[in-house]
């Protein structure tokens, strides 16, 4: 009966050599059952096996009592569990004589344990490890829900276990998903798919979709499902509509292209601005890469690196109408970094050119006769010596001054004074032609530019004529009046090389001539300049007026254009020449420019200045800003940055106090240079203001790009205001496009109340002028302030 059991059993001596085994023994060791008799454990298995046998024979006959052991084997190649049942044999008389087993075989029952554990185990990471929530809900209360719905909802997984649907959904919610659910159960719905609005733990909204189905649960109903936080797809399909409507509405032109540059998208604003519908641009080639040359490949450089371009380009209309645009465009990429589309935007700045182009002309021309103006005269003069300097050539210079214009003028009046004006400027205009260029520098004085002559013959010639022309009769106010004229005339390279010093040599001549009984011409003459030994003087004496403390600042009040209450003051340097006495600035800072002591002059009147009005703090003296002129060597040396915060840190004052003025010119130098070094002073806080505003470039479209302050109109337009039509439109169109910009607005020259109240009724912020006060020293300008105070406290 034991050899025919299909249960393993043995006997073992106590040395452990098998006394018994029977059949099903024998078939799984791989042995017959008579060749196993005597033999030990570790005759038949391997080493670990045959130990692992011995220990638990060597536990039963220490305890003298049956044990119970799981042991596993790899019998013939043959992965086996058993489970040995291990009794003590005693001999006749009670002693230990062995040991008996009972196995029998466990293995298909622990192979289906271990792939139940190992599917639990799969099942468990795959719901643990999901990118989306899944939950289980049973009695209207969360049993179950995994790290991601955890994560979702801002909790921790345990955190989530009984929580109600009312506590993890919006309010309104649990009433509508529980009346949902009462419905599943009642009809069986077993899968259902909807939205809903979850309620994070710190109480932001969550968007999700839910897949759910029902199943028994510890033989109850209830709900499994996954969650999706969908938040993110609505706000990109929110912000796709919201795209597609500013697509469609945008004023300015907008489309798209392959990356072909064929178009396959516009909006209605390309339709309006082009003329060519929608249906006739789609599929067609794009012409913003048709440019020139050049710009094409500033363009496709710019787009390879950056991705952008902006710009100014040349369009035609479908009417063959060429307009102005202003573009931008932007290369996209896709995943794989290859370029798949273009979107271009721009717009009709034809207005914004015409406007520019009348202010440039406002800026650059003489408003009474419409001559060019000391501003393009000088940059006319400028340029031509440049091409002097590298090509040669002679370049000639008449200043031509109206002899007894003050005499008519005060007997006529102003009106008759500039028809008289106007008149001479067209007899000039025919006189001169095309052997130069025109220009009125102001009151009665007009400037001849002249190339292109052979000697000072021909220059004689041209001054005759002009004389004679002047001298003809005219008509004013029905009245026969006759005037002359005087003119001097320097010559480059011989009476100068740069432009101040022919002009200054053409005037000095000028005067040459009118002392010479007027009406006559007069080439200049190095003996008539008797500046010149000032010159010398000034120089030598400039190179040591720093060490001598003969600079000193004076200060001129700037108010606000509605209540007069002070803002600020403009900064003035001036010179106590010990044998010329006080300097103004036009008669050196040309001379500190030229030899480059204006660094070292900068520096201090930049460090004084905040010295200055640090005192004024100290004595209860309330300055709220100082406006200090940087020159155009300061504006470009690298250390200005530093040199500013300096001056700002030793003085203790906050940097908003400090306004520093700069001219149009010395941005256009290098403008992506200035662009940098102004972000710079933006951020370190102090102002920046743009001075003789509209003597320069003034292009809107430069002016945008500079991180500015303040504009400051020139005096020469402030000049003859409120009748000067004129210089009035030109005041307002500056007034109107610094609001556009949210510049602040300071007018200098302010002489009298009726050009105040003017500036003041145009939105002019800030007046400063000799109608409140010429420059002071420091001394009377705190004076003025103080009494300006005490008569505030009075009123």
């Amino acid at each position: 009966m034991v050899n025919h059991s299909p249960t393993m059993m043995s006997l073992k001596d106590m040395e452990g050599r098998y006394l018994l085994v029977n059949a099903a023994y024998a078939k799984r060791v791989g042995r017959s059952a008579r060749e196993l008799v005597g033999r030990r454990p570790e005759d038949l298995f391997d080493d670990d096996d045959a130990q692992q046998i011995r220990d638990q024979d060597q536990q039963v006959l220490s305890l003298l009592s049956p044990r119970q052991f799981e042991e596993y084997f790899a019998l013939n190649g043959v992965e086996t569990y058993l489970l040995a049942s291990k009794f003590p044999l005693f001999d006749a008389e009670g002693r230990p004589a062995g040991v008996g087993s009972v196995d029998t075989d466990v293995t298909l029952s622990k192979r289906e344990q271990k792939a139940k554990r190992e599917a639990e185990e799969r099942y468990l990471a795959l719901v643990e490890q999901s990118l989306v929530g899944i939950y289980i809900l049973q009695d209207e209360k969360l049993v179950y829900v995994n790290p991601k719905l955890a994560e979702i909802m801002g909790y921790l997984p345990e955190e989530m276990a009984g929580l109600t649907m009312g506590q993890v959904l919006v309010p309104g919610e649990a009433s509508r998903l529980r009346q949902q659910l009462l419905r599943r159960f009642r009809e069986n719905i077993a899968v259902m798919h909807y939205s809903t609005r979850g309620l994070r733990k710190d109480g932001v909204v969550v968007d999700m979709e839910v897949h759910s189905r029902l199943f028994e649960l510890e033989g109850r109903k209830a709900v499994i499902g996954v969650v999706m936080d969908i938040s993110e797809r609505l706000l990109a399909d929110t912000n796709l509509r919201l795209a597609a409507k500013v697509f469609e509405n945008s004023a300015e032109g907008i489309l798209i292209l392959d990356a072909n540059a064929c178009i396959i998208a516009v909006n209605d604003a390309f339709s309006r601005i082009t003329g060519y519908t929608e249906q006739e641009a789609l599929g067609k080639a794009s012409r913003i890469f048709r440019q020139g040359e050049r710009e094409r490949e500033a363009m496709q450089r710019a787009l390879a690196g950056s991705g952008h371009w902006q710009g100014e380009m040349q369009d035609r209309r479908k009417t063959g109408e060429w307009y102005p645009a202003e573009l931008s465009i932007s290369a996209l990429r896709d995943e794989d970094d290859e370029l798949c589309n273009y979107v271009a935007v721009f717009s009709d700045i034809t207005q914004r050119k015409e406007a520019e182009a009348r202010l440039q002309f406002l800026a650059n021309h003489d408003p009474l006769t419409r001559l060019p103006n000391r501003s393009s005269l000088t940059s006319q003069l400028d340029e031509a010596l440049a091409r002097m300097a590298s090509l040669g050539g002679q370049l000639a210079v008449m200043f031509i001054d109206l002899d007894r214009f003050k005499l008519i003028n005060d007997s006529f009046g102003h009106q008759a004074g500039d028809q008289l004006l106007c008149e001479i400027a067209l007899r000039l205009a025919r006189v001169v032609g095309e052997r130069g260029m025109l220009a009125r520098l102001g009151g009665d004085e007009f400037t001849l530019l002249m190339s292109g002559f052979d000697n000072h013959t021909q220059l004689a010639e041209v001054a005759t004529d002009i004389l004679a022309e002047l001298g003809r009769p005219l008509m004013l106010e029905a009245h026969e009046v006759f005037i002359t004229g005087s003119i001097g005339i320097s010559v480059f390279p011989h009476d100068g090389r740069d432009a101040l010093t022919l002009l200054k040599n053409a005037d000095v001549a000028m005067y040459r001539a009118k002392d010479s009984g007027k009406n006559t011409y007069q080439f200049f003459d190095a003996g008539m300049n008797t500046q010149t030994f000032e010159r010398l003087l000034l120089e030598n004496g400039l190179r040591m007026a720093l060490e001598r403390n003969e600079f000193e600042l004076h200060f001129q009040p700037q108010l606000a254009s509605d209540s007069r209450a002070l803002q600020g003051a403009e900064v003035l340097l001036r010179w106590r020449h010990p044998q010329l006495g006080l300097v103004p600035p036009v008669r050196f800072i040309a001379l500190a420019e030229e030899t480059g002591l204006i660094k070292p002059i900068g520096d201090w009147v930049l460090a004084e200045a905040c010295r200055q009005l640090a005192a004024w703090d100290a004595a209860g003296l309330e300055v709220p800003r100082l406006a200090v002129n940087l020159s155009p060597r300061q504006f470009g040396q690298p250390a200005l940055l530093g040199k500013v915060a300096d001056a700002l840190r030793e003085a203790g004052l906050a940097a908003e106090r400090l306004e520093l003025e700069i001219t149009e010119s010395m941005l256009m130098q290098n403008p992506d240079e200035a662009v940098q070094l102004l972000t710079q002073l933006k951020a370190l806080g102090v102002w920046v203001s743009i001075d003789d505003f509209g003597t320069g470039y003034s292009s809107l479209s430069y002016l945008k790009r500079f991180p500015l302050d303040t504009l400051k109109i020139d005096q020469s337009f402030v000049d003859g205001l409120p009748d000067d039509e004129d210089n009035a439109a030109i005041a307002e169109a500056i007034l109107a496009m610094a609001k556009k910009l949210k510049f602040h607005v300071v007018a200098e020259g302010v002489e009298n109340e009726a050009q105040a109240a003017f500036l003041q009724g145009k939105g002019c912020h800030t007046l400063q002028g000799y109608h409140f006060s010429r420059p002071l020293p420091a001394a009377d300008f705190a004076a003025l302030v103080s009494g300006w105070r005490r008569e505030a406290a009075l009123v």
